[in-house]
């Protein structure tokens, strides 16, 4: 059974690290293995939902937000052992719950444009970004 808990105080950093490690995750910090720019991150977001299967983190989501307009996820991860068992339906939920009253954005992955179109997500026609780097994500 995965357990939900939500803050920052449940995550276990070990554990964390080690989904985006596998999962290339976190703008590839975690690949980079530049544990402490995410735990930086991590602290300064406003919800932070982790999956738990026993004692290790199997997914993770969170959003950055001013808590009143705008909110912004990111890092949406599920271990690819547990993938297709709902665990990113369920991050999403308890992410979104009580913040309906927010503008609420996301940059998906090219794989999980049809997940979130399944969790009520729109494109957005606008949309624009600056990355610190180069990513495939980017038109010219």
């Amino acid at each position: 059974m995965i357990d939900y808990k939500t803050g920052i105080d449940a995550v276990d950093w070990a554990s964390l690290y080690a989904l985006y490690e596998l999962t290339d995750g976190v703008i590839g910090l975690a690949r980079d293995r530049q544990h402490d720019r995410i735990e930086k991150a991590f602290r300064a977001s406003y919800k932070i939902i982790t999956a738990w299967n026993d004692d290790e983190i199997v997914g993770c989501a969170r959003m950055i937000s001013d808590g009143q307009c705008y909110g912004w996820v990111h890092d949406v991860a599920v271990h690819p052992n547990f993938r297709r068992m709902a665990i990113g339906s369920e991050l999403m939920h308890q992410l979104m719950s009580n913040e309906d009253h927010l503008l609420v954005g996301l940059t998906s992955s090219f794989e999980a444009v049809d997940f979130y179109r399944s969790l009520d997500f729109k494109k957005h026609k606008t949309a624009m970004a600056l990355y610190p780097g180069s990513s495939s994500y980017l038109e010219d």
